[in-house]
């Protein structure tokens, strides 16, 4: 998984490299989404539905195809919800409605294995995972051809030559506003990771309440569903970058006070405690994704090129990696204090158990949040960024 994952270091750059400089009559996105769907669903067939006898080596290749089919329709696509919305708060609105869509597939997906589950296949059978894997199959190639055939892609103005691999790479990361959002994000997500890879021993050696894990993984998304619509308000108040930062602190002060105070025999509090933290996260989880237009609009201003797709490139990385790494330092960190998942644990290992699911989250969040508090780009520089663009647009026309 860790080498499949690592690949996209190199594949999802280049992957929107390429869509920024394709020339298609039927849109540079439209096309590479059209050839990655095969891609996908190859990739859903032979993971979720193996022909023959797996082992790691075919976990490998299965899993670098689905996701660099992933890749391929998804870069596209986040680049393109850019160019779709110019305007600051229109940005937010559309991150708002991808994420508000991607949290309910979640919520459908979720509910596969309980309705198998009431046909006698319990766990990861493969009854269940070929379920998943049609769905995928049949589903993508019906979303995609959808939007292509009913959204229109913005027109781009002609490119002026290609600035090479490198320095293209070099000028994404001298943009200083990038640097701050991505590496906000890469903290906060770090953070999440950590509180994500510990929450079923939490609950199951801490708290001792394992029956209260499914009402968790229900509550939490319909509580982030629900509060799309006021942080979206908030963010038309104060600004995306500023209200990114509050909803980090809020999630802060959560951890550092509400969390702390659960005890063993708590899982119904912690139920709530988690619902809270849904709505709560649903600041930091959305917005960022409405600022990453904002961010191009700048580099593009500043070099000449649209390459919304190589930036949704190096985005899409750092949203895998830094999981990766916040999972991969928890459960070692959480061996050496010993605990052992399932198994006899003593108070010591218990309470670092806790203390690593209230405290551990605490730096990455409070770091993130201090980072956007300084980010440069609101809605009055974003506007001066906007009318110059249009302005160098009409010239280049009547050119």
């Amino acid at each position: 998984m860790l080498a499949s994952r690592g690949l996209d270091f190199i594949l999802d750059p280049m992957i929107g490299k390429w869509s920024d400089a394709t020339p298609s009559r039927y849109g540079r996105r439209k096309i590479w989404m059209l050839a990655g769907t095969p891609v996908l669903m190859i990739g859903a067939f032979i993971l979720f539905m193996p022909p023959v006898a797996a082992n790691g080596w075919y976990l490998l290749i299965a899993s670098f195809v689905i996701y660099a089919g992933g890749s391929i329709v998804g870069l596209p696509y986040s680049a393109w919800g850019t160019e779709i919305a110019e305007s600051y708060h229109g940005r937010a609105r559309m991150a708002a409605f991808r994420t508000f869509f991607g949290v309910a597939g979640s919520l459908l997906a979720a509910g596969v294995s309980s309705a198998t589950g009431l046909f006698g296949h319990h766990g990861v059978d493969r009854f269940t995972m070929a379920i998943f894997g049609w769905a995928i199959i049949l589903l993508t190639p019906l979303t995609v051809l959808f939007a292509v055939a009913f959204v229109k892609e913005p027109p781009v103005a002609k490119r002026q030559g290609e600035t090479p691999w490198m320095r293209s790479m070099g000028e994404i990361f001298a943009n200083g506003p990038f640097r701050v959002l991505c590496g906000a994000f890469i903290l906060f997500s770090l953070g999440g990771s950590i509180v994500g890879g510990v929450t079923v021993f939490y609950l199951t050696d801490y708290l001792r309440q394992p029956e209260v894990l499914g009402p968790t993984f229900l509550v939490s998304p319909i509580c982030f569903i629900a509060a799309v619509p006021p942080w979206l308000w908030i963010s038309r108040r104060i600004g995306k970058h500023r209200a990114i930062s509050w909803s980090l602190l809020a999630g802060v002060a959560i951890f550092a006070v509400w969390a702390p105070l659960l005890k063993p025999g708590d899982g119904w509090w912690y139920v709530a405690m988690v619902g809270v933290l849904g709505a709560v996260s649903c600041g930091y989880q959305t917005l960022p994704i409405g600022i990453i237009g904002d961010v191009i609009d700048y580099d593009t201003l500043k070099h000449g090129l649209p390459r919304g797709g190589i930036y949704w490139g190096v985005w899409s990385f750092a949203q895998k990696v830094a999981p990766a790494i916040g999972i991969g330092l928890t459960m070692p960190a959480l061996k050496l204090m010993g605990f052992h998942p399932g198994g006899h644990n003593s108070h010591a290992a218990l309470t670092a158990l806790r203390d690593t699911y209230c405290f551990g989250v605490i730096p990455f969040l409070l770091a993130g949040a201090v980072l956007l508090l300084g980010f440069p780009l609101d809605d009055r520089r974003h506007g001066l960024i906007r009318r110059r663009l249009e302005a160098r647009a009409a010239r280049a026309a009547r050119a």
